[in-house]
């Protein structure tokens, strides 16, 4: 499969930077989204936008990366999406890379089929510093040789592609990864204000941390992990997205655990403890990113 031209149905604060990286790889570039100032940066920087799921359908691959599960019925197979805009004969690779359920996909493919159109999902991990270096973890499920097709495009966006099985199973990892990093997030902020408060620095206590039991993606790198508080909470609008992403994110893997028949208690916790008082941590991580 020869790829051409790449849309990005939806370039938020991930999005964006993934689109940029992959007009920087060479490919053609279709935009979609509802924000005409997002769109008009777009288009001075060479790419063709639109507001209109359907003119993605011409593209050879096409990424998905919405809010919801909605939204991405929507933008698919919905009165305006992407299905209505594939030509007869043309066989597009449509990247589903939002975090939702599997059966979310399941019941797109078979319209997305019939369409001509073959169907990936491909989650991703890294935040807005990895999206804007390029080195984002990407989760793959499908059809292997769909998956090979697409390599390339995910080549421009991520450093780590790890094929996860057939279609849906790379969302089961990534919402079972987003739930260990969500309670990750909020939990690291709160230990380096209590070690701040003690006269302990966060690069103190990080290479520590990341030798002893403690280890998370925040540990590695003092520095780094400052960068990715700022960047989470560099502005009210950042963090209300972050929040709204986080909060869904969680009551996607409490709705797999209700469909497993499944009791994870601390699950519930975390996700009541976020609906509730995720907001409050802004001033903390914009302290910790040096932003106040």
């Amino acid at each position: 499969m020869e790829i051409k031209t790449v849309a990005f149905i939806g370039v938020g604060s991930m999005g964006a930077p993934m689109a940029r990286r992959v007009r920087e790889a060479g490919f053609g570039l279709i935009v979609c989204d509802r924000n005409p100032d997002v769109l008009a940066s777009f288009e001075a920087q060479g790419a063709h936008v639109t507001m209109s799921a359907r003119d993605c359908g011409a593209a050879d691959v096409i990424i998905v990366l919405v809010g919801n599960d909605a939204q991405i019925n929507d933008v698919t197979i919905g009165a305006e999406g992407l299905v209505h805009g594939i030509a007869e004969g043309h066989t597009p690779v449509v990247c589903v890379m939002s975090t939702t359920l599997p059966g979310t996909l399941q019941g797109v493919a078979p319209r997305l089929n019939a369409a001509g159109a073959r169907l990936v999902d491909a989650p991703i991990s890294g935040g807005i510093v990895k999206a804007e270096d390029g080195t984002l973890t990407i989760m793959l499920g499908g059809d292997a040789s769909d998956i090979d097709a697409v390599t390339p495009v995910m080549n421009a966006m991520g450093q780590n592609l790890f094929r996860c099985g057939e279609l849906g199973s790379a969302e089961v990892v990534k919402v079972v990864n987003n739930m260990l990093c969500i309670a990750i997030m909020f939990l690291t902020a709160e230990a380096i204000d209590l070690a701040e408060s003690h006269g302990v620095k966060f690069e103190q206590i990080a290479p520590i941390v990341n030798v002893s039991t403690g280890r998370n993606f925040l540990t590695a790198d003092a520095a780094e992990g400052r960068r990715q508080y700022g960047a989470w909470a560099r502005s009210d609008e950042a963090f209300g997205a972050l929040l709204k992403v986080v909060g869904k994110d969680l009551h996607l893997a409490k709705d797999m655990a209700a469909s497993g028949k499944l009791d994870l208690g601390l699950l519930d916790e975390v996700s009541r403890y976020i609906d509730a008082h995720g907001g409050s941590a802004m001033d903390r991580w914009m302290r910790h990113g040096g932003i106040r």
